[in-house]
């Protein structure tokens, strides 16, 4: 078979699918069944290099960034290239039928079920070419059963088109000894604190259904409380909502105890991870919620939601706090600063909770849709 892949964000400063993609396409093309068929990469206009073998190659048809009109040229690359499958796992796959078996991922359904947090052009794509991308696809993935059930009460499709496939986690996340000289390190490069203050890690804090700024008000209540020396890593790109969160932290007089590191690199974040006293992780809501995944795998305990997938993801691994309470996690971060037997056992549930994940059977399953002999 000749499968073509919509690479146009193989790339991790493209965020949460970025990364999705380059973890699929590694993982896809060491495998076994993945040797007699051929791949094709289409990429955008800055994609990450991946090692692949000769039966994969980067075409040199770049698909556009304008999402509508490149969902739209789907189908005329798709007979020009003589493909068999085609699978996208970009927030808008094709809307148009497509001439061969057509794979896509639905990462969440975010415009859709929390249109708040979206910008106006997000919701109308959700709205109206989302779910025609999902009803024209042969198969759809759902990255959780959460996800899974969106798209069955929002888009009703028949429920055997979709498979849950789990993401899985990379092997550079795993538990370190927390007197590693790579953790002393990474405090120094980021400027985290003082020898073994305990720091708290959040990241995508730019998004605003991450619920940054519920993450600061908790934390300016602890550092109210006597005897907690602590502080609060806000880490991912910065862009209007990091501006908000620093000027809350100003107005709260805690800017002194908050840290905005930008853009944090793939490599460095098992390091921090594997510093944190936890990770706070209380979104509004998420399709899969890869960082709590990677936290738990690290040894991190998570704070994290009792909404949509969190706690499907983070099992009994985490402590499950309402996103729109303050209170609660406060007193989450609470004790996980002052219980440490907590602590402990949180991470020993979440390291185990997390070898369940794995990009390897992540693609072997994702692999099995796209050379299905069904159309």
């Amino acid at each position: 078979m000749r499968i073509g892949i919509d690479a146009r964000v193989m790339s991790v400063r493209s965020g949460g699918i970025g990364r999705y993609m380059l973890e699929m396409v590694r993982s896809m093309a060491a495998r076994e069944k993945a040797r007699d068929h051929e791949f094709i990469l289409y990429p955008g206009k800055d994609i990450d290099s991946v090692d692949l073998p000769d039966n994969w190659r980067c075409s040199q048809r770049r698909l556009t960034s304008r999402g509508i009109l490149r969902s739209l040229s789907y189908p005329s690359l798709a007979r020009e290239d003589r493909l068999d499958a085609f699978y996208s796992a970009d927030y808008l796959g094709p809307v148009l039928p497509m001439p061969c078996r057509t794979v896509i991922t639905v990462h969440d359904l975010i415009p859709i079920v929390y249109p708040r947090v979206t910008r106006f052009q997000h919701r109308l794509v959700g709205s109206f070419l989302l779910p025609r991308t999902i009803k024209n696809a042969t198969a759809v993935v759902s990255v959780s059963k959460a996800t899974k059930q969106d798209i069955l009460m929002h888009i009703r499709i028949p429920q055997s088109r979709i498979k849950v496939i789990y993401e899985g986690k990379n092997e550079a996340f795993h538990p370190r000894d927390r007197h590693d000289s790579g953790i002393r390190d990474i405090r120094s490069r980021y400027g985290i604190g003082d020898g073994d203050d305990p720091y708290f890690l959040s990241l995508g804090i730019s998004d605003p259904k991450k619920n940054g700024k519920n993450i600061v008000r908790a934390f300016s209540e602890i550092v109210k409380r006597p005897g907690n020396r602590c502080m609060l890593v806000l880490a991912g790109n910065t862009g209007h909502g990091a501006s908000d969160l620093e000027r809350m932290a100003n107005e709260l007089r805690i800017q002194d105890r908050v840290l905005f590191p930008g853009f944090v690199p793939d490599e460095h974040l098992p390091l921090l991870m594997n510093g944190a006293r936890g990770l706070c992780f209380p979104s509004l809501y998420e399709g899969f919620g890869l960082p709590v995944l990677e936290a738990m795998a690290c040894g991190c305990p998570v704070i994290t939601s009792n909404v949509s997938s969190l706690p499907e993801i983070a099992g009994n691994a985490a402590l499950l706090v309402d996103p729109g309470s303050v209170k609660q996690l406060t007193h989450a971060m609470e004790r996980l600063l002052k219980e440490d037997e907590l602590y402990d056992d949180l991470r020993v549930r979440g390291i185990t909770r997390a070898e369940g994940f794995s990009w390897e059977q992540a693609a072997e399953e994702l692999l099995d849709l796209l050379t299905a002999a069904d159309r």
